[in-house]
């Protein structure tokens, strides 16, 4: 133990509210006592069994190592299966502190639930025990549907097999639900993925049966038992059950469960699927045949096995930060996706955009890696073809779409330039906004020439990634040029040349590159948001101990 009997026993004697404290146990491993709280507000007192574990103060794999438990309790919010309150306090190291702290939780989780009686405003998802079928374990995500659903609908879903991965000591097979199909109108029902996960070409399956009311327990604790579902879960269903198992036992060495989706509606109105696994050998219903001859199906007492289910539809899977709506919903172009704009790229689709177009004719060769966003496995590849593959695996909401090359490469050549001008002006102005990390000054004055409705930024980096130059349209050649003509300190000689006078670039790493892309995307992304975009530039400070954004 990191403290002793005396300081515990000293600490909890200055805690003014509780009291009555008794079957005390002290040991190396574990202390446990019971002792009762009592505080204005209070009909009676409440009464704990706290278990402090070794570790404490400190936590162990980021949960609080001293619990408080009371059974009776269960009905309230944030109360686990076991009786114990779920709090989250802050770091803490200080022995006497950290416990006045714990307690203080637990008095103001007292207060909060019980004495003023509230509630959450936001949907607490039900505390389900995941388990391992058959050694291995199974996960499932959904996202929202556009249709609704009725009381007793049931179906099939498609299911895309996604990445089979180590999970603890075990192994976990991934899926991703594609849609639903209505057993008795055959209508589907379409997830709102993006095309890339809703190809079928390697879809699974599944069934579904929507009951709508929560299978829970207190609100809050999924049902761990078939029996449970007496009543909600219709004789319809259960036959249609009964002959999909009779149909997969006809196949050979299958030994896969049937993923059992279980739909529901919570507090807040939304769909959520708890999905069961389903062992085709050992059946959870029995049929009794009835005096009129009709097999009448009853669920057996068995526990359920459930697998790990998660909604990951856009507003939960943003939830935790996404940059401004209009960024996100805009159609955004980037031209040149090598380290500036590849990062651009994964940062635009790490932070919610959903619709991107990338063009670049260059070849990703290994040694492009070590400051931009490819990986070394997909060898000699165009790079949109690569970065596409990757933004895909980031967000299954962003839609992609790529071109070797712009046909802005025409206009150098005057005797297309008249010719495809109105055709080129038509085709970006398609677009919101064109980030142009192309470092092509001829591509640069080219668009800015260009009567186009869509906001050309043009992002460029100096040579030891010293400043990074944001050029927002109208005029962004020759603001970007000043820049660099007259302002900045750039310099053009000791470029990198690997191997050859032909590709000279500029020298930075991953570092410094991702550095000012971050810091320059953070300002865009603030200045949409205040309908004030502006060009601006970003400088070292301070021998690189700040960075400081200039707005012109």
């Amino acid at each position: 133990m990191k403290f002793s009997k005396e300081e515990l026993l000293d600490t909890i004697g200055s805690i003014s509210y509780v009291s009555n404290l008794r079957d005390f146990n002290f040991n190396n491993n574990l202390v446990s006592f019971n002792i009762a709280f009592d505080f204005e507000g209070l009909n009676e007192e409440i009464t704990f069994e706290v278990t402090i574990n070794s570790q404490y103060p400190f936590k162990f794999s980021g949960s609080e190592t001293i619990s408080f438990n009371n059974l009776d309790l269960i009905e309230y919010s944030h109360v686990m299966s076991d009786g114990s309150v779920c709090f989250h306090n802050q770091h803490c190291i200080d022995f006497r502190q950290k416990l006045i702290q714990d307690f203080d939780a637990i008095k103001s989780w007292i207060t909060k639930y019980i004495v003023k009686e509230e509630k959450d405003s936001h949907y607490e998802h039900l505390i389900v025990n995941n388990d391992a079928f058959e050694g291995s374990h199974y996960s499932y995500q959904f996202t929202d549907v556009k249709e609704s659903f009725k009381k007793g609908e049931f179906g099939t879903v498609s299911l895309k097999p996604l990445i089979s991965s180590p999970y603890y000591q075990s192994h976990i097979s991934n899926y991703l639900v594609q849609s639903f199909t209505d057993s008795s109108s055959l209508a589907i029902k379409n997830c709102g993925w993006n095309s890339y996960y809703m190809d079928s070409s390697q879809s699974e399956q599944g069934l579904y049966v929507f009951i709508k009311d929560s299978p829970a327990i207190s609100e809050r604790f999924s049902f761990n038992n078939w029996k449970s579902f007496e009543g909600l879960i219709s004789q319809d269903f259960l036959q249609y059950l009964s002959r999909y198992v009779i149909s997969l036992r006809s196949i050979h060495n299958l030994k896969l469960p049937i993923p059992l989706f279980v739909g529901f509606n919570t507090k807040d109105s939304n769909i959520h699927w708890q999905v069961a696994l389903i062992n085709i050998d050992d059946n959870i219903f029995e049929g009794i045949i009835d005096i009129n001859g009709k097999v009448i199906y009853s669920l057996k007492d068995k526990d359920i096995n459930w697998a790990l289910t998660n909604n990951s539809s856009y507003s939960y899977f943003f939830g935790r930060g996404a940059f401004d709506r209009t960024l996100t919903t805009s159609k955004i172009l980037i031209i040149g996706v090598g380290a500036v704009g590849s990062n651009v790229a994964k940062t635009l689709v790490r932070c919610g955009c959903k619709n991107i177009s990338i063009v670049d004719y260059d070849i990703k060769k290994p040694e492009n890696i070590c400051r931009s966003e490819y990986e070394f496995n997909y060898g000699f590849i165009n790079k949109v073809d690569e970065l596409s593959i990757l933004l895909y695996s980031i967000s299954p909401f962003v839609n992609i779409s790529t071109g070797k090359s712009l046909i802005t490469e025409q206009l150098k050549s005057e005797s297309y330039g008249k010719i495809l001008k109105d055709v080129i002006e038509e085709e970006l102005s398609n677009y919101d906004y064109v980030f142009d990390c192309s470092t092509d000054d001829d591509l640069m004055y080219i668009l800015d020439n260009l009567n186009i409705t869509a906001t050309i930024i043009n992002l460029s980096i100096t040579n030891h990634a010293e400043s990074l130059v944001c050029g927002v349209s109208p005029n962004t050649y020759k603001f970007v040029r000043h820049q660099f003509d007259n302002i900045l300190e750039n310099d053009i000689e000791n470029l990198y040349n690997p191997i050859g006078c032909w590709s000279p670039t500029f020298r930075a790493s991953y570092n410094d590159i991702s550095t000012l892309i971050q810091f320059a995307l953070k300002h865009i992304n603030i200045m949409i948001s205040n309908e004030q975009l502006n060009s601006f530039v970003i400088n070292y400070d301070d021998n690189y101990e700040s960075l400081k954004v200039s707005k012109f």
